[in-house]
């Protein structure tokens, strides 16, 4: 079944606004239609880097692309940051038009590294543009996160900053065909009035020897402790209140498609955007359950969290034996947010689930997209989702 969006006003341009309206008044009656050039089904009309490719095997040879400003770099082989997660920070529009991925094939890997696209000193209303990140696996080394201690976290012994991919104040996005697992914070993140994003065929889980770790050390992350073993969390969209859809100004354009999250997730996606989120594999099928040596919960407390000022339309997805599969959580009670679902399958899941309403009369998205059927969503996702 094939989508093909009529008039919708999130997400599109002025310029194109405008092309609407003159053309409504020339031709009364008229149906205007519109389809990403890029074709990702989503939000996402990124091109990327039109630069030659350089090629990189060592983390060597990653800096020194990197310090070069090499708009295209592809990632051949396991690459390792050391000790102590390596980030590596995009933070001017010198980096608009950029393109990180992997080689083909399906092995290409940076561990212990993360890319951080992060706008938020630029002046006001200027973004980074225009990002591809696609067909790398990004995990962390468990054994290196478990000796961080005092001068390699955060002041206060508050958990290292270290996620796969992060985006602040970037827009135009495409993450597709990556896999993320085993990082001490969330796995990815889209914040600070970031937009029009598309995240797409990726998987984001954490391994058994994740959760059953040994040491398993406590940070102080959030002005209480909590074990690292419990810091199982997909990906945040929107950091908070203020950085949301409805309170920030409008922004965080997301669409979320033919991704799995899970197994072993503790919590999340949170989303805090206008986010469309469709043909998602929602995986809790070993549903861990009791207390961890250190005395923490690890029962999974939602598979999707609708945030503050979040506008949210869910369909089409499959929840497997998740708990809270659709939970309500706000900054404060009170705040807006908008939830939205159809055709959801929701399969031997435990906990209370919001119920989303139905789809407003001629919703529609500034992209076509196509749905496959919710009951097909496992097996399409968990043999598509990730590097190839």
């Amino acid at each position: 079944m094939t989508k093909r969006s009529k008039t919708s006003f999130a997400g599109m341009t002025m310029s194109f606004l405008s092309v609407i309206m003159l053309s409504t008044l020339l031709f009364p009656g008229l149906t205007m239609s519109y389809t990403h050039a890029a074709s990702t089904g989503g939000y996402a009309t990124t091109t990327g880097s039109n630069e030659a490719a350089v090629t990189v095997t060592t983390l060597a040879e990653l800096k020194n692309a990197f310090n070069a400003g090499k708009h295209h770099i592809v990632i051949k082989g396991n690459i390792y940051g050391g000790a102590k997660p390596l980030t590596l920070t995009f933070a001017t529009t010198n980096w608009n038009n950029t393109t990180i991925e992997g080689a083909s094939g399906g092995g290409a890997v940076l561990q212990n590294i993360q890319l951080k696209f992060s706008g938020e000193n630029l002046p006001a209303g200027t973004n980074i543009e225009n990002v591809v990140i696609k067909n790398i696996t990004f995990y962390g080394n468990i054994k290196d996160l478990q000796n961080l201690s005092g001068a390699d976290t955060q002041p206060g012994g508050i958990g290292t900053n270290y996620l796969g991919v992060s985006f602040r104040r970037t827009s135009n996005i495409l993450v597709d065909h990556v896999t993320m697992y085993n990082i001490s914070d969330d796995l990815f993140v889209i914040s600070q009035g970031s937009d029009y994003a598309t995240l797409s065929n990726s998987h984001f889980y954490f391994t058994d020897s994740w959760l059953k770790m040994n040491p398993n050390p406590i940070w102080n992350w959030v002005g209480s402790n909590q074990d690292l073993a419990s810091e199982r969390l997909a990906l945040i969209i929107g950091s908070n209140k203020n950085d949301s859809y409805t309170y920030g100004g409008g922004k965080l354009h997301v669409t979320m498609h033919h991704n799995w999250f899970g197994p072993n997730l503790k919590g999340r996606p949170l989303l805090r955007g206008y986010v469309h989120m469709y043909d998602n594999y929602f995986d809790n099928s070993t549903t861990p359950s009791g207390n961890n040596a250190q005395g923490y919960s690890q029962q999974q407390y939602n598979a999707a969290q609708i945030g503050s000022g979040g506008n949210i339309f869910s369909e089409n997805n499959y929840f497997y034996k998740t708990n809270n599969s659709h939970q309500i959580g706000l900054d404060s009670n009170g705040d807006a947010y908008k939830f939205y679902e159809r055709n959801n399958v929701y399969n031997a899941v435990t906990g209370t689930s919001a119920t989303g309403a139905a789809f407003p009369d001629g919703t529609s998205f500034p992209y076509s997209y196509s749905l496959d059927p919710a009951a097909n969503v496992p097996n399409l996702v968990q043999a598509n989702a990730g590097p190839k």
